[in-house]
């Protein structure tokens, strides 16, 4: 089967750690790539080196020029006729065509952009042409019908990543200062404000702790605002985005998801091959991706956004509506409570508590998610859009 995909590769996330190790599995499918964006991410041109890419909004693939806003959407139309896919994925975004591309199927790969899309006439129309929607998690799936309504079918592939590297079979245990560590863009959405707060709080009890923080982002320079206030600087690290992060789930022995919104959360279950315990949100797609009181602990976000800013004195910019799990309903966003995520952590840091967690962690890992499994379902799903929609009336 021919594929081909349309995403932007400006940066590196969960939606582009996925399609990276859809394309590099060994298959019988012919992959074609269009970037979106007007480059590729650093951090992302090793894993698709190997890989042609087509620049979508290029009128030539040796130049940078781009085509004229007003004759985009028609160019992109054009250039997708010529590749004659069997289907066409959109991972995660949305764009504007004057028409359905012919003698294909249209698929949409919903990562957690439908959180954010505005309900106006460009998305509208899009997803009119849709033949259906592939969702990472139930709550991705009920995001789309909640908001949108489409008469398409809704599939989900719940997300899985391929097998870590150089896990240590070593039983986990705590060390001295215990290290909390989080791996994210370093965005306002991700909340790694409320995990500052939360070691802040727990160094007021008492408690020797430090934290890592992974990644690379716009929201740097306010984190390291932040710490310096809380008066942190020689107990958070800042370590950059990492290519390959075995040392740091290795060297972690609780890690913090603090976001404000979730879809489903990789690298949180990245986190459980390694035997790390998780706090993290009730909100979106996360407990589908942590079992809770099991592998680590839920909570039910509280805090207002005007509230946490006042904390943190930032601002946060998310006008959306997140999924509420519990109630199946669309309801406003709110972060955790530093203080419970620091009960949360106190809980954990007991040894036999944390012994438990660890354990039930890297065994579910390796005996629920099974990557092969996510990609032949992915594969199978696909395969059923294109059954479906080319069979006889």
């Amino acid at each position: 089967m021919k594929q081909l995909h349309v995403i932007n590769l400006a940066k590196m996330g969960g939606v582009e750690r996925l399609f990276l190790q859809h394309i590099d599995t060994p298959s019988d499918d012919n992959h074609v790539i269009m970037c979106c964006s007007n480059k590729i991410g650093t951090e992302i041109h090793s894993p698709i080196l190997y890989h042609r890419v087509q620049f979508v909004n290029r009128l030539s693939k040796h130049l940078s020029l781009r085509c004229p806003k007003f004759l985009r959407k028609y160019w992109i139309l054009w250039q997708m006729s010529k590749i004659s896919a069997d289907v066409i994925i959109m991972w995660n975004l949305v764009i504007e065509l004057p028409s359905k591309p012919k003698d294909t199927i249209l698929l949409y790969y919903d990562h957690g952009a439908s959180w954010r899309f505005t309900r106006d006439n460009k998305t509208s129309v899009f997803f009119s042409m849709l033949d259906g929607v592939i969702a990472a998690s139930l709550a991705s799936k009920r995001m789309m019908e909640l908001r949108f309504n489409l008469p398409c079918r809704h599939l989900i592939v719940l997300n899985r990543i391929k097998n870590p590297c150089g896990i240590h079979n070593a039983k986990k245990t705590l060390h001295k200062p215990v290290r909390l560590g989080t791996a994210s863009r370093l965005v306002d959405i991700k909340g790694i404000t409320v995990s500052l707060l939360t070691v802040h709080e727990l160094m007021l009890r008492g408690h020797d702790i430090t934290i890592e923080i992974a990644g690379k982002g716009e929201y740097k320079k306010s984190l390291e605002l932040l710490t310096q206030k809380l008066q942190l600087s020689d107990r958070v690290i800042f370590s950059g985005f990492q290519q390959e992060m075995s040392s740091f789930f290795n060297r972690i022995d609780i890690y913090m998801s603090t976001p404000i919104t979730e879809p489903f959360g990789l690298s949180c279950m990245e986190a459980l091959y390694y035997g790390v315990p998780v706090i993290f949100p009730l909100i979106d797609g996360q407990p589908e991706a942590i079992p809770n009181n099991v592998c680590g602990l839920g909570l039910h976000p509280t805090v207002s956004i005007q509230n946490h800013q006042n904390l943190i004195g930032m601002h946060i910019n998310f006008p959306h509506y997140v999924y509420n799990p519990i109630t199946d309903t669309l309801v406003k966003p709110k972060f955790l409570s530093h203080f419970e995520c620091s009960n949360a952590v106190e809980r954990l840091m007991v040894l036999h508590t944390y012994n438990t967690f660890s354990y039930n962690a890297q065994k579910y890992a390796t005996t629920q998610l099974d990557y092969n499994l996510f990609q032949e379902n992915l594969k199978n799903t696909i395969r059923y859009f294109k059954n479906q929609n080319n069979s006889p009336l």
